[in-house]
């Protein structure tokens, strides 16, 4: 690798960007569908050129940067379409064991938090999984046993089930006689009293009520770490879902940690007492903040198969008599495509995964208004897992596009062992979470992660795209799941004429990266590491043999 002295002058503190920036000797995979590239030219943050290495060569002006790639794989920037960076609360985290999968056994569980409590006053947190939180004992008692005095809450790590106890419920200020929320619902014993058990909406209001006290510094840390992780990945663009953050207090944090990548605030769906008050958070003017943008907002309408709330067609294999349960009324989801049809500015963002909830809003869209409509709405279905053939055309007339998230393919166990997904859906579990039959059927398709506190290798990610473990012949190829990652991800929050792409024009976000992706050994894609990463031709990141250019993130 090659850095001429001109770059040095260009990148070192004091002096600024350079005006010019030229990579050469790489292989420039650009996302249009023509051969890779050799060689790039970057002026004002934009793709200017890209050919081949003489030509590029042959732009360079005096004091222009021009770097050698060595022939590595440059890529678009990597988009990650669906992520959650995690809350700042500053809670005692209790040390629960056998996670993800299948998590601690509910007695393993209160020991955990038997032990935190004995530290001293004040929260106590834990991450469960399906043996916890499927146990059907009284929770609120059961940790009221535990931790008489210090609030417990005990969430899920797939995000989908809450357990309080009697300190968390009176410090979150909720009663027994507490009614369920639009969209989520407290679980109640026998008596009427409220059991410990808390879902959807209301688990993520109560978990909002607990981080509001964090300052907007707990946040912009937490942001700035995420930053750092996925432009180490080559993330040059993060979709943040906003479950712990109400969109003005993201945008305050956001500000705080003056990002390095470009951030896309999906503002979450909490109605108060009717579904309009959902879109109150965009009333209020926006302050403005560089590389962050609002841009949507995103509704919860059912569940996932993990604690079987999906709501399918046809009952859940391991719970006869159950398919699961859709999150609002007909009426109120009747009025949700209302609001998304009165406010076109803010784009939508489904998080739907049954195939009976999937049916079930697509009717109601085709019944709301015209297709022509929705395409210029453009809904993103977030996840979408459980598609059906039958539902691609309706999909595409619609013009929806699906955020996919590979990470679920991951075999995991249930309760007893048994691969979960074939557990819960039995001789259907092979169909679900389509890749490929989507694109063959002209349907849009983005890649995320769906990772919340630890964030997520995007190269795993594309690794189980490119494998499909549960149905092989749903598997992308590698240029699928690249393209996926990037220029999908850009369609996906309607930027694909911004980025996405190595091309004319578009922002000069791109990565090098340590291995050339499209053509090393499989198992090999998670060791991938961008070396370097550029938002707007700006260093994000930089590594071995690039970390000369570090100085350029402090240049003014």
């Amino acid at each position: 690798m090659r850095i001429t002295a001109m770059a040095l002058l260009a990148l070192s503190p004091g002096c600024g960007w350079a005006a010019d920036l030229y990579l050469v000797n790489g292989k420039i995979f650009t996302g249009v569908g023509e051969p890779a590239a050799q060689a790039l030219a970057i002026q004002g943050g934009k793709i200017a050129a890209v050919g081949e290495n003489g030509a590029i060569r042959a732009m360079a002006r005096d004091k222009a940067a021009v770097i050698d790639l060595g022939g590595r794989l440059v890529t678009p920037g990597l988009i990650e379409a669906h992520g959650h960076a995690g809350s700042a609360a500053p809670t005692r985290q209790a040390a629960m064991p056998n996670l993800p999968w299948p998590g601690p056994t509910p007695e393993e569980a209160i020991a955990a938090i038997t032990a935190a409590a004995r530290q001293g006053p004040g929260w106590v947190s834990g991450e469960i999984g399906p043996l916890a939180i499927n146990d059907q004992r009284d929770w609120r008692a059961a940790l009221d046993a535990a931790a008489p005095a210090n609030p417990v809450m005990l969430q899920v790590w797939w995000g989908h089930g809450t357990l309080l106890n009697s300190a968390a419920l009176k410090a979150l200020g909720v009663e027994d006689t507490a009614g369920d929320p639009l969209g989520g619902w407290f679980g109640r014993r026998a008596d009427g009293s409220l059991d410990g058990r808390v879902r959807e909406n209301a688990e993520w209001r109560l978990m909002r009520a607990r981080d509001a006290a964090q300052p907007p510094q707990a946040f912009a840390a937490r942001y700035s770490a995420t930053a750092a992780l996925y432009a180490g990945w080559g993330v040059t663009t993060y979709h943040q879902m906003l479950n712990n953050q109400a969109l003005p207090d993201a945008l305050a944090a956001l500000k705080i940690s003056r990002p390095t990548i470009k951030w896309r605030l999906y503002g979450w769906a909490m109605p108060d007492r009717q579904i309009a008050d959902a879109w109150d958070q965009f009333d209020a003017p926006l302050a403005p903040v560089d590389r962050v943008r609002a841009a949507g907002i995103k509704w919860v309408l059912d569940a996932t198969p993990i604690e079987r709330d999906a709501h399918m067609s046809a009952p859940y294999a391991d719970r006869p008599g159950w398919s699961g349960r859709s999150n609002y009324t007909d009426d109120q989801l009747h009025a949700l495509l209302a609001g998304i049809l009165a406010h076109p500015g803010q784009q939508a963002a489904l998080h739907v995964v049954g195939d009976a909830e999937l049916a079930r809003l697509m009717d109601a869209m085709e019944a709301a208004a015209p297709p022509a409509t929705w395409v210029q709405r453009r809904v993103r279905v977030e996840h979408g897992d459980g598609l059906t053939a039958g539902r691609f055309e309706q999909v595409r007339r619609l013009g929806m596009v699906v955020v996919q998230n590979p990470l679920h393919l991951n075999p995991m166990p249930d309760e007893r062992g048994v691969p979960m997904m074939s557990a819960r859906l039995g001789s259907r579990a092979p169909a679900f979470l389509p890749l490929k039959s989507l694109l063959a059927a002209g349907v849009p398709l983005a890649l995320g992660s769906d990772a919340g506190g630890p964030p997520a290798n995007p190269f795993l990610n594309i690794m189980l795209a490119v494998i499909h473990p549960t149905a092989p012949g749903e598997a992308l190829d590698r240029e699928q799941a690249l393209a996926a990652y990037t220029s999908g991800g850009a369609f996906a929050e309607r930027a694909e004429l911004e980025k996405g792409r190595i091309a004319v024009g578009m922002a000069a976000d791109l990565a090098v990266l340590s291995q050339d992706i499209l053509v090393v050994p499989l198992d090999a894609l998670p060791a991938t590491r961008s070396l370097l990463t550029l938002v707007d031709g700006e260093v994000a990141h930089a590594d071995a043999p690039f970390t000369i250019l570090k100085p350029a993130l402090s240049a003014p």
